[in-house]
């Protein structure tokens, strides 16, 4: 037989679940607003059924009432796996695009102060020479437009390098940022562990950790890797729960199919990611406090917003030097390099007003080296006098065709020996500048789908695991009506009871 005063506990138990239910979903109402935090629900589930006799020998079980069983966050794994994979990509892209577009803003073609116009207003002032040598002012004006061409040529050199400065710089800050998640992501963990063996789900330190692994995908692709799953399935973790989620590992994919342990719950402490440079700064590989990996064996990373900057930085990959800033340095090089070479060797064929040879130094390195972009620069002869311009082919005061065959050169195959081709100095602009274009135009179309589906992505986890105060509201008006049943169950109770005790037994009296 049920005890008299079990309505009384069955009550009791309604009201007390009912109460921690409108707790839960106060605090979900309370964290509308706050970045991160999935909500959460009390899970019921009845409490041990009492079996009694029902009447006429038969048996049956009654009920005992309610009882909360954990308070569980509402999460959906793989949708976070699809968003993270897409923030990974979104962030690579993104981060090449800004690259790109301050490497435009450094060219900046077409434009009235670009390279292109420059050689157009150089080969224009040799045309005018050549319709009036004799004239002082027409020479000025060549050696004027040949310092503002070497001159653009150091500007876009000493610009380009300059970005390249600040994407160092920003490679060292993300990468402070990378090793700062992993510590937080190996504390965190180590919190999880304390608490979950006393038979605790965390759900704060779930979220926080959650948002730890949002921030380190905008940096690198990772994969997580369980360290408890097989011990909580199992029961041998103490009182953890089924549903806790235990330690997670985190490993950096490699291109190669490789893995990079960066953090590892079992050490003391979470691995720091480093690079390696070579003598001229240009990455050639990273390591941890475990691995170490090249860009010839490894190929980078994945995706990321790391791989991303270095990418658009430079590095050395199968003994060549490689990337968008390196390789765009190196195109004007090569054309600095090559025109100045062609120039000088035409111009020291023409005869200057002495009859002497002109000089084959029209052209040369401000630092006696190579001419590269960054060097540049007239020669002393032609800064010394304007009579060292040499414009003849005989010698004769009145002979133009050395300044018309300078000028011709505008539209002359020159050999370009690093790119491999022949062709004229402005076509071999136009394919560097078209190919940055292409470059360009790729990585923002990738990213503007990337970001797309990371946007659905993100709306499809919200969905899940964020707050919406309708449904809140909802469960609230749910979870009150239960309660005041309840609480009018137990005044019913409490009703029969006073019957029995004071009200039956008093015949006689």
């Amino acid at each position: 037989m049920g005890s008299t005063f079990m309505g009384l506990e069955t009550g009791r138990r309604a009201l007390t679940t009912n109460q921690w239910a409108l707790q839960s979903t106060g605090n979900n109402i309370a964290n509308a607003g706050t970045v991160g935090f999935s909500r959460q629900r009390l899970v019921m589930a009845t409490t041990e059924q009492l079996s009694m006799a029902i009447g006429t020998g038969k048996m049956g079980q009654i009920g005992t009432g309610v009882k909360g069983e954990l308070l569980e966050r509402v999460r959906d794994v793989m949708l976070d796996k699809q968003y993270r994979d897409e923030a990974t990509k979104t962030s690579y892209y993104g981060t090449k695009e800004a690259a790109f577009g301050r490497m435009e803003d450094v060219i900046n073609e077409p434009s009235d102060t670009g390279l292109s116009k420059a050689f157009d207003g150089f080969w224009e002032s040799l045309q005018t020479l050549s319709t009036n040598p004799q004239d002082s002012g027409a020479r000025s004006v060549v050696r004027q437009k040949a310092e503002t061409l070497t001159q653009t040529f150091n500007y876009m050199a000493k610009a380009l390098n300059q970005v390249q400065g600040d994407l160092k710089s920003e490679i060292e800050v993300s990468t402070k940022k990378v090793n700062d998640l992993f510590k937080k992501i190996h504390n965190i963990n180590a919190e999880i562990h304390t608490v979950e063996p006393l038979g605790v789900l965390p759900n704060a330190l779930y979220d926080e950790r959650d948002r730890y692994f949002d921030e380190l995908a905008e940096y690198v692709d990772f994969e997580k890797v369980s360290v408890d799953g097989d011990a909580i399935q199992q029961g041998t973790l103490g009182n953890t729960v089924k549903t806790a989620e235990g330690r997670i590992d985190v490993r950096i994919k490699l291109p190669n199919g490789d893995k990079l342990l960066a953090v590892d719950s079992d050490l003391p402490q979470a691995g720091t990611l480093t690079f390696t440079t070579d003598d001229n700064g240009l990455y050639t590989g990273f390591k941890t406090d475990s691995q170490t990996m090249s860009f010839d064996t490894a190929g980078g990373f994945s995706s990321g917003r790391l791989i991303g900057l270095i990418e658009m930085y430079g590095h050395v990959e199968d003994g060549q030097a490689t990337g968008e800033y390196v390789n765009m340095q190196g195109h004007l090089d090569e054309m600095a390099t090559t025109f100045a070479t062609a120039f000088n060797e035409a111009h020291a064929t023409n005869v200057k007003k002495d009859k002497t040879a002109g000089t084959s130094e029209f052209f040369v390195s401000s630092n006696g080296g190579a001419i590269t972009a960054k060097s540049i620069t007239l020669g002393a002869d032609i800064k010394k006098s304007l009579d060292n311009i040499a414009t003849s082919t005989d010698g004769n005061i009145g002979d133009s065709a050395g300044a018309l065959k300078l000028a011709n050169m505008k539209t002359a195959s020159i050999r370009f020996e690093r790119s491999d081709t022949t062709t004229t100095i402005g076509s071999f602009y136009q394919n560097v500048i078209g190919d940055m274009a292409v470059a360009t135009d790729q990585v923002a179309r990738l990213g503007q789908s990337s970001a797309v589906l990371m946007e659905s992505a993100e709306q499809r986890r919200m969905s899940v695991s964020a707050v919406s105060i309708d449904e809140e509201m909802t469960m609230m008006i749910q979870y009150q009506h239960a309660y005041n049943a309840a609480a009018r169950n137990i005044t019913t109770v409490d009703e029969m009871l006073d019957k029995i005790i004071n009200g039956m037994g008093i015949v006689g009296r």
